[in-house]
């Protein structure tokens, strides 16, 4: 029996509450601290999970060696409890509101239940290196459910619950665990088992379609890691995916990651598949290799800054870049390289990603450096003028690689690329079994890139990040694309595009209003003087509506127009120079395409 037990207990459906038992078999005599994380590894925001805590008692054993007699509980600060000190074992009981619907925390109704351990267990402080035994309690709730995880079990039932084990409390909450009914598909990746289990479907998937193209890309990300003996650092794999309306994202883990995508993103059985379907299935297995890729870097190649995770703090690190954006970067390289996609898909996807970034003018003003560092206060708290002030670690992260990919090719005559740089930083950063690699100090690709092609390559590396990653230079992927014989040709787009990418606003349709959310800086919305969160009501007078907002625009090109707003409940008026035909494009924002298009 392990000296730290949970046991949850998945109970009220509709209220959305577990109930969770924590008991410590040998606390500290002077008095035990108990701390819930406030942040997940992989998400890097703060999330102060105990809010969610609805109730918590402390308990020991009474003559009779049952736990009624109640301790003294002393909060510390708002995710840390003192326990009165007890010469014996003591038990937590707790009740945790779960209904978050994302990757991130916990969630439990009466259809489905999934959670992080993160969320619902209490972190023994000064016992977090100690071995963990843990209760999965089947309930009258859970009676017709299955649980999928890949915590190793001990004596589980055929449904899945029943004791798991743990080495430690690092380890514990590397494990997500989805309950209830489930859509699924097995396969195996050299000889390593594999499945993705859905949640929230509706229609009949076409699973064998899943299970090709996915078993197609974990042979090629193991393969790439490993091409000699096909291993990889896990021993079995699981894709949990939250099918919703409207949503898309990923956590990745040890050995599973968790998913959530729109419906429209999966292939369904005996459904033709349109252009706008096929991107979006494109992008779900996109965000499927992203993930996995994760269990190499990240899961175990990591930032030295990551060692140990400190689950009560930021942990900072200006890696991001590194860790994230290559892993966007190879994401879509192992579509086209499984066969998922075809070359110009591939390329298509590359240039995409440069246009978005060139959209933001925050890339102007802030490093990936710099977008890693602040994640925690910038890129995971976006607000109205988040495209201002922040570039995207992924985005351009993505893009980095790709230039540094081309730039090793021509440094070493074609002899070596990017893959051998990723593969060495496995072989010196990553590990096998259980524990993590060798941590990546913040100037450790140096010395890898260094070892992996020679001193002669290191002032190229040192002008190359000084300029894309400590600066903000940007990338120049249509130069990059022609230099290795990409034919392009300028993108087409309507001149209602134009005119929208001028102003340089952001607007939704809000109460038969036009809301701007966001104003980019330079732009003729911001000298103008519009304001986020302005609601434009008429154009020279005409009203406006999300059906005329661009028709009247198109109208009164070249002139000098009055726009009337509504900005905190008052009404302004604002004078607004459209732009002439000849004016519409910025040259640095057009958008590209291969020329054969």
């Amino acid at each position: 029996m392990a000296d730290i037990q949970y046991t949850i207990f998945p109970i009220d459906g509709l209220g959305h509450y577990f109930e969770v038992e924590l008991l410590i078999s040998n606390p500290n005599p002077f008095g035990q601290k108990i701390q819930l994380p406030n942040w997940i590894p992989g998400s890097y925001m703060t999330r102060d999970f105990a809010k969610n805590i609805l109730s918590m008692h402390a308990f020991r054993q009474d003559k009779n060696q049952v736990f009624k007699e109640p301790l003294h509980l002393l909060q510390t600060n708002s995710d840390t409890w003192e326990i009165e000190a007890s010469d014996g074992p003591v038990l937590i009981k707790s009740k945790i509101y779960a209904f978050d619907n994302s990757v991130r925390t916990a969630f439990l109704d009466s259809e489905r239940a999934f959670f992080n351990f993160s969320s619902l267990c209490f972190q023994v402080v000064d016992q977090t290196h100690k071995p963990i035994d843990c209760y999965l309690q089947n309930t009258p709730l859970t009676k017709a459910w299955e649980v999928i995880t890949t915590l190793p079990s001990q004596k589980v039932d055929k449904r899945g619950f029943g004791l798991y084990y743990a080495p430690q409390y690092d380890a514990l909450i590397d494990h997500p665990v989805s309950l209830g009914r489930f859509s699924k598909v097995a396969w195996q990746s050299f000889g390593i088992p594999h499945q993705i289990v859905f949640q929230g479907v509706v229609d009949p998937l076409n699973l064998t379609l899943l299970k090709e193209d996915l078993k197609a890309i974990c042979d090629t990300h193991i393969a790439f890691f490993d091409p000699s003996h096909h291993t990889a650092p896990f021993t079995e794999y699981i894709f949990h995916v939250n099918v919703v309306g409207n949503g898309y994202g990923g956590l990745e883990h040890r050995s599973s990651t968790a998913l959530i995508c729109k419906r429209s993103d999966l292939p369904y059985t005996n459904q033709l598949a349109q252009a706008n379907e096929i991107k979006a299935y494109q992008d779900f297995l996109g965000l499927c290799s992203h993930e996995y890729f994760h269990s190499w870097m990240v899961k175990k190649v990591q930032p030295l800054a990551f060692q140990p995770y400190r689950l009560n703090q930021r942990n900072f690190t200006k890696l991001l870049w590194l860790f994230e954006g290559f892993t966007s970067y190879y994401d879509d390289l192992q579509l086209f390289r499984s066969g998922r996609i075809d070359q110009k898909t591939y390329l298509q996807r590359i240039l995409d990603t440069h246009h978005q970034v060139l959209k933001n003018p925050g890339r102007m003003h802030q490093s990936v450096a710099q977008s890693s560092f602040n994640a925690w206060t910038k890129y995971y708290l976006m607000d109205e003028n988040t495209p201002n002030a922040v570039v995207s670690y992924y985005a351009k992260g993505s893009l980095i690689a790709f230039a540094l990919d081309i730039l090793i090719r021509d440094f070493s005559l074609q002899a070596k690329s990017l893959d051998d740089v990723m593969r060495m930083l496995w072989e010196e950063h990553g590990a096998y079994g259980d524990d993590v690699g060798v941590g990546l100090t913040e100037n450790g690709l140096d010395k890898v890139l260094s070892k992996c092609l020679g001193s002669s390559f290191r002032s190229l590396w040192l002008a190359f990040k000084a300029a894309y990653i400590d600066g903000t230079q940007d990338i120049d992927v249509f130069q990059l694309m022609q230099s290795v014989g990409i034919s392009l040709s300028v993108k087409k787009v309507s001149e209602a595009e134009n005119i929208q990418q001028s102003l340089g606003i952001r607007t939704i349709a809000q109460d038969g209003f036009i809301k701007v959310t966001h104003v980019l800086e330079g732009y003729l919305g911001q000298l103008a003087g519009l304001c986020p969160n302005d609601l434009i009501i008429a154009l020279n007078d005409e009203k406006v509506s999300s059906g005329n907002w661009t028709q009247l625009l198109t109208r009164h090109l070249s002139k000098k127009t009055t726009l009337t707003v509504f900005r905190s409940d008052l009404l302004k008026k604002v004078m607004l120079q459209l732009p002439s035909k000849t004016g519409l494009t910025d040259p640095k924002l057009q958008s590209y395409v291969l020329a054969n298009d």
